[in-house]
C-alpha cells in the first residue's frame, strides 16, 4: 500500500489533474479493493493491496505516461 500512496501523492502534485478528477479516478482504486475483498478469502490483504497498486499504476500511466515505474 506504500507504493499506492506514493502514486496518489504524485498524482496530487500533477498539474494536469484537478482535485475532482483525482477523486473520481481514485474511486477505481477503491472499487478494485472492494471487488477483491468480496471475491477472495485472502485474509492477509495481499490480493487487495496488489489490486489497488495495479489500478493506481493504470491511473498514473493515463495521466503521467512518461513517469518511471515505482520499484
Amino acid at each position: 500500500m506504500r507504493q499506492t500512496r506514493r502514486i496518489y501523492r504524485e498524482l496530487e502534485r500533477h498539474d494536469g489533474l484537478t482535485r475532482r478528477q483525482l477523486e473520481q479516478e481514485w474511486k477505481t482504486v477503491e472499487a478494485a479493493i472492494h471487488v477483491v475483498l468480496d471475491t477472495t478469502d485472502d485474509k492477509s490483504g495481499k490480493a487487495a493491496g496488489q489490486a489497488a497498486l495495479d489500478a493506481a499504476q493504470q491511473i498514473r500511466a493515463r495521466w503521467i505516461p512518461d513517469a518511471d515505474d515505482l520499484p
